[in-house]
């Protein structure tokens, strides 16, 4: 009987010494080339000796910058961008004005209206000021502030370089001033109120007054020290004046037409020592017709005089 073949047996003797021969060859022949591109192109070919270069170099961040036009309004200010190359510290102008601090530059004047705004006689007088091409200090009463056309009227002002400023909310000196003794919480209270009102009418969320002129003058009340401490912290200055028009003197005085008012303003110099820093107050509420007929004249006055116009912040 035949016997079945192995199949994985090898077929005769001597096979698997075969086998050890190929693979030894192809493991010699596999060297040989090896070594021979080895030779020919270097130990580049197999490896590199390249530094491994990390680059931690950040990403560049561009800020982006806000672009400031020249008739915004400056931020949390009372004037606009264009207005600040001519606007003065209140603090500062009333040093010099009082000559608790020495001034030497050119002389200046600070044209200031109080009462306002009116759509009809704060205009006349921005009228003015736009023709002589000068600029001005407007000190608001919040109940005019809240009566209609006012916020226009506010935003003129600032639109055309001049400033804003504070005097109290409802300029009642029996609320403001009990006793002839100023109230530092109320008038505080009325500061605020104030801010709102002009923020309210104008639009202008970012808007902000540092300025304020007591209604009757610093100079007329009782314990104001305490109500300077207490606005003082609210980052508010207070400034009176050196110069009147005579718009609001007792009929008997009060100048009868514009020259006789320019003139007036001329002749108050008379009273004060410093006459290098002047700030003349005059008011614009619609029982003063004279002051805006008037304000050519006396700005033509300083003009000759030499005097530089400002505005208060």
């Amino acid at each position: 009987m035949r016997r079945n073949r192995n199949l994985f047996a090898p077929e005769r003797r001597g096979g698997t010494g075969r086998i050890v021969r190929t693979v030894a060859a192809v493991v010699i022949l596999g060297t040989a080339i090896g070594l021979g591109v080895y030779f020919l192109f270097g130990k580049g070919f197999f490896t590199s000796n390249k530094p491994v270069i990390v680059d931690n170099t950040q990403p560049t961040v561009t800020e982006t910058v806000p672009v400031v036009s020249p008739e915004d309004l400056v931020r949390n200010g009372n004037h606009i961008v264009k207005a600040d190359e001519y606007a003065y510290s209140t603090k500062d102008v009333r040093d010099w004005m009082t000559g608790k601090v020495p001034y030497s530059g050119d002389k200046l004047v600070f044209l200031t209206f109080d009462d306002g705004p009116n759509p009809e006689s704060t205009g006349k007088i921005l009228d003015v000021l736009k023709d002589e091409g000068v600029p001005g200090t407007f000190f608001v009463i919040g109940t005019n502030v809240e009566k209609p056309g006012s916020g226009e009227v506010i935003n003129r002002i600032l639109e055309e370089g001049s400033s804003v400023a504070l005097h109290t909310y409802s300029h009642v000196y029996e609320k403001l001033y009990p006793k002839n003794t100023g109230d530092a919480q109320y008038i505080q209270s009325e500061m605020f109120k104030l801010i709102d009102a002009i923020r309210t009418a104008t639009g202008k969320s970012e808007f902000d007054s540092r300025v304020l002129r007591y209604p009757g003058g610093h100079m007329s009340w009782k314990g104001m020290d305490k109500v300077d401490e207490v606005i003082g912290g609210m980052g508010i200055e207070y400034i009176d004046w050196n110069a009147i028009n005579g718009d609001s003197e007792p009929t008997s005085r009060r100048p009868k037409d514009a020259q006789a008012m320019a003139d007036y303003v001329m002749s108050s110099l008379n009273y004060t020592k410093i006459k290098s820093v002047v700030v003349v107050l005059m008011h614009d509420a619609t029982n003063k017709p004279l002051t805006p007929e008037s304000l050519p004249i006396i700005i033509e006055k300083f003009k000759e005089q030499g005097y530089k116009f400002g505005i208060l912040k």
